[in-house]
């Protein structure tokens, strides 16, 4: 275990400041762990929003030192421990509070895609896939 520095931004809409915190972390912790760590010894009023901790719902999503990441994936090991990790607001999305963005207009965007609507089965075999269009999707089935 190690004392590691966080910035982290406090305020709203209406403006606010990076407040700079110091916490105990340990081995293979994420900065989403060290956050709720802040949360739990320095700063309870702290608002940040988080759901499945696996990297597959985007609700982490912040700025780690200026670079759009999933707090629940970085990992601390990845930073220089001497250095003070600075973490935001994602600036591509209206500012809430503190490290909650609004990002109600993915549900809205979402909303306006149609469904994927099958042809129909003309040879009674089941609808096929070339491999070539197999390949190339892939990489996506992983998040």
């Amino acid at each position: 275990m190690s004392q590691r520095k966080f910035k982290v931004w406090r305020g709203d809409s209406e403006g606010g400041e990076f407040k700079e915190y110091e916490v105990e972390c340990g081995e293979g912790m994420v900065v989403l762990d060290a956050i709720h760590r802040v949360q739990t010894e320095h700063a309870n009023d702290l608002a940040v929003r988080w759901n499945c901790k696996a990297g597959k719902c985007g609700s982490c999503s912040v700025e780690i030192d200026g670079k759009p990441k999933l707090a629940c994936m970085t990992r601390l090991s990845d930073y220089d421990a001497t250095k003070t990790i600075t973490v935001q607001p994602i600036k591509s999305f209206p500012l809430i509070r503190d490290l909650v963005s609004d990002v109600s207009w993915n549900y809205t965007q979402n909303q306006r895609i149609p469904p994927f609507q099958p042809e129909e089965d003309p040879d009674g075999r089941g609808l096929r896939m070339a491999q070539k269009d197999v390949d190339r999707v892939q990489e996506f089935r992983k998040c």
